[in-house]
């Protein structure tokens, strides 16, 4: 467990009670899920993008069986409102020089079209 995968589990505020499996507490997501992030980019970066908004309890940069970024992954938030507002703050703003995507991680979440979920977590 964990290979392929870099991870970085801050200890959460002393009011914090977690995200366990990006369910919180009336029932929003905690966790959201990030794409088009430069291969290069560190986990430590990410998270100083995220921290602003919220108290971030794991971050996980997914990456190939040889180590290499995938550059997407996913964030859990100890709320579902600290998610909410990583989502309205950082989707589509500029990290590393791309636009980074950033959304729910909801696998079952397709898109308006009906068609097949455009990105989602993929682990090796």
């Amino acid at each position: 467990k964990g290979k392929g995968k870099g991870k970085v589990a801050p200890q959460p505020s002393a009011g914090s009670k977690g995200g366990a499996k990006g369910a919180g507490r009336g029932g929003g997501s905690c966790r959201v899920f990030f794409h088009n992030v430069l291969f290069e980019t560190t986990p430590g970066y990410l998270m100083s993008r995220f921290k602003p908004f919220g108290t971030v309890v794991a971050l996980d940069l997914y990456k190939t069986p040889d180590g290499r970024s995938k550059g997407v992954g996913t964030v859990d938030f100890a709320h579902p409102a600290e998610a909410q507002a990583a989502v309205a703050g950082l989707n589509g703003k500029e990290v590393d020089g791309r636009p980074i995507g950033v959304d729910f991680d909801d696998p079952t979440k397709a898109p308006e079209s009906g068609g097949v979920a455009l990105y989602g977590p993929v682990r090796s």
